[in-house]
């Protein structure tokens, strides 16, 4: 078998559950769009681009950071981020020291109804070790993991 059909049939699991588990979501309540989608915000595009691939139709998924010159560790948020990050169902941030300001958004309108998923965290990883973690592919599949479980 070789490698691209072992990470497809790796990452083909986790999206058949997470296609089970929001086939009975309803479309109304709290963190859901106009639209009825479920209100997600990633901090950066790497992130957010996994999120918006495995909630397909059921998730409005804004990535705040989109620019790839960008530098996460600089970014000054404006208010519609904040905007953004406050009206968020679920938010994602990268952690490990690099998007500070993102847990600073969330931290200044808690609400208990957020699901809050920082990589960093779950992979039991701090400031200063690789925050670069989108390029693993075990920390992806974590990570993967976790997001379906979100939903």
């Amino acid at each position: 078998m070789s490698r691209s059909s072992r990470i497809f049939t790796v990452l083909l699991v986790p999206i058949v559950v997470l296609v089970a588990l929001l086939a009975g979501c309803g479309g109304s309540g709290g963190g859901s769009s106009s639209s009825g989608k479920l209100d997600m915000v990633a901090a950066e595009d790497s992130w957010g681009s996994l999120t918006q691939q495995l909630g397909g139709d059921r998730v409005a998924v804004t990535s705040l950071i989109t620019n790839p010159a960008a530098d996460p560790h600089d970014y000054e948020p404006s208010a519609e981020d904040a905007r953004t990050m406050a009206g968020a169902r679920v938010a994602i941030v990268n952690g490990i020291g690099y998007d500070q300001w993102a847990t600073k958004l969330l931290d200044a309108s808690p609400s208990p109804e957020r699901t809050v998923l920082d990589i960093g965290d779950l992979l039991g990883l701090r400031s200063g070790d690789n925050p670069h973690q989108w390029y693993s592919p075990p920390a992806a599949q974590r990570v993967i993991g976790q997001i379906t479980a979100d939903y």
